[in-house]
């Protein structure tokens, strides 16, 4: 079958007005850039307009047809179900499945005279419950659809129950929303993205997805305030004004004040880029409760770079000059470290040297050796005061170490690894990140961490596989409570470094030329490195700038004190 010259029966147009929201997007692609505010609004929503079939469609057309109708999910994507036979049209269920593939690579093929067969390039894919994830090599996906007359007009009776878009158009129809967790201890929320398309019933989507607890990275590795068996009274969150209504099942009729407050905080930061929604109000049976806010801190990092230079270890501040950490800077300057990562509090620092990993307490006058071992790769460090350590060459020898140097070993996931590079911990505590190599091939993995009732670490949860890039990975820092950056190297000399949305989209952005580490701060203009010779450079809008020199290392903040 030949694709007819007669214009498509479906189009997709943008709206010729923007509406403004509160949607919240995670920028995916391009440099950095700050503009000015618009007072009063938000994220502009795109909204597309699909047209119904034509009358006297060939098959073709009505599937091209359907493919971009489903580019609407307006009134549960109604348009596109008009491409449907009756039998089918409210059964389909376009929220299964979303193919994100790669524009201009669609090929159609008639295989008789009532099917055809469209083949797509995936890039990504969401499923049900609303989890992204990138695929690593690109394979083509065919998938079939039967044809049937309805009043003498060609119908769609045999369709997937998914929706196909190009990467473009993804971005366009579909946002991310921080489903929100608790860490173990309660103290920093901590998201699990899922994606959506903007609708009216976006906020109860959310909200089922927050009820049905993490996904797989996270699971067991947070909390949630919710008892067991929560549900929604009436599936679906209606809006009335800007205020989102929760109305619970008895379950949570039992909670007290402080689980009440929590499940607000969870509701409010999730239900946070829904654009018709300003706030909560939760309700139990019908019945509505008075709640009040709980106030969270954010694992925010100092914005000065924390340096060793021939002047002494401390932050940066005032052109070259050093500002020490009291009680702790002594220390770190006479162990002459490779690695060093400080504590949120700032009275705790972990250093890597050629004798092993110390301690360094500013309640202390010496630092404490945790581990001797050979071949020791940077440690990390988590809010509860452990420190992680592992050989390059023994990856799955992965310790902790408390505040006594007593250590006891985690369980790590990546059984095939056989050297590791670089291990991070987020700064709630609750996933790491673990540069590792299988032969020849660099990995990232990030894992759930499993901790005992004194929060100790004791396993790792099954991993999940990130970008990494083409080149030669070095090492991987974390960006935000959701974001994380990877330095590699090319064949030539060349950097790059991959930033990484957790549950999202990645993107590669040039590297300073040089580069021998990386370090992250809160946020992407808060992105340093080393390079060779000891400048100290960060990344500025789509520019590396230097703003240090001398530098020996730059350490990895958790936080700040408060």
């Amino acid at each position: 079958m030949t694709w007819s010259s007669r214009r498509l029966p479906v189009t997709v147009a943008v709206l010729a007005a923007v509406i403004l929201s509160g949607c919240s997007g995670i920028p995916q692609s391009g440099a950095p850039r700050i503009g000015q505010p618009v007072e009063g609004a938000g994220d502009p929503e795109v909204q597309f307009i699909a047209n119904s079939p034509e009358a006297g469609a060939s098959q073709e057309e009505i599937l091209r047809g359907f493919i971009d109708a489903a580019s609407s999910p307006r009134e549960d994507y109604a348009t596109a179900r008009e491409y449907l036979a009756p039998d089918i049209r409210s059964s389909w269920d376009p929220d299964f499945n979303v193919i994100v593939d790669e524009p201009g690579v669609r090929s159609y093929r008639a295989m008789d005279e009532r099917s055809m067969e469209l083949t797509v390039r995936p890039v990504a894919e969401v499923n049900a419950q609303g989890e992204y994830t990138e695929f690593a090599a690109q394979t083509s996906l065919t998938q079939g659809y039967v044809f049937t007359k309805v009043k003498d007009e060609w119908r769609i009776s045999v369709a997937p129950d998914r929706v196909i878009l190009d990467s473009q158009r993804f971005n366009d129809v579909f946002s991310s929303y921080p489903v929100t967790f608790f860490d173990p201890s309660w103290t920093y929320l901590v998201p699990d993205l899922r994606w959506f398309p903007s609708r009216t019933s976006t906020g109860t989507r959310i909200v089922k997805a927050l009820l049905d607890g993490p996904g797989p990275l996270l699971d067991g590795a947070v909390r949630t305030a919710f008892p067991e068996g929560t549900a929604l009274t009436k599936n679906s969150v209606p809006v009335v004004g800007d205020v989102a209504q929760v109305d619970l099942s008895g379950e949570a009729f039992q909670a007290n004040e402080d689980t009440l407050q929590r499940m607000k905080a969870q509701l409010d930061a999730s239900l946070t880029g829904v654009s018709a929604i300003n706030s909560v109000s939760i309700t139990v049976n019908n019945s509505t409760e008075t709640i009040p806010d709980l106030t969270l801190p954010s694992p925010r990092v100092d914005p000065r770079a924390l340096v060793l230079t021939a002047d002494g270890f401390g932050f940066l501040s005032g052109g070259d000059s050093i500002e020490p950490l009291p009680g702790i800077s002594d220390q770190v300057e006479a162990l002459q470290p490779t690695a060093v990562i400080v504590s949120p509090s700032h009275d705790l620092a972990a250093a890597r040297t050629t004798a092993g990993v110390f301690a360094v307490r500013s309640s202390s006058d010496e630092p404490l050796r945790v581990d001797s071992r050979p071949g020791l790769i940077a440690p990390a460090l988590d809010g509860f005061g452990h420190i992680w350590t592992v050989p390059a060459t023994a990856p799955a020898t992965l310790m902790v170490s408390r505040g006594d140097g007593s250590q006891s070993p985690v369980v790590t996931s990546w059984p095939e690894a056989s050297s590791i590079l670089s291990l991070a911990v987020s700064r709630d505590g609750t996933r790491v990140l673990a540069l590792v190599k299988v032969g020849d091939e660099s990995r990232l993995l990030a894992a759930g961490i499993q901790r005992d009732q004194d929060y100790v670490p004791v396993s790792l949860g099954d991993p999940q596989a990130l970008a990494v890039g083409t080149g030669s990975a070095i090492t991987t820092t974390w960006v935000d409570d959701v974001t994380i950056a990877t330095l590699t190297t090319g064949a030539d000399g060349s950097t790059d470094v991959v930033h990484q949305v957790i549950g999202g989209q990645s993107e590669i952005l040039q590297g300073p030329d040089g580069a021998v580490s990386l370090v992250g701060g809160t946020g992407l203009r808060q992105l340093r490195a080393i390079v060779d010779g000891g400048n100290l450079t960060v990344l500025r809008t789509s520019a590396w700038q230097v703003i240090g020199s001398g530098v020996v290392l730059i350490a990895t903040q958790l936080g700040t004190p408060g």
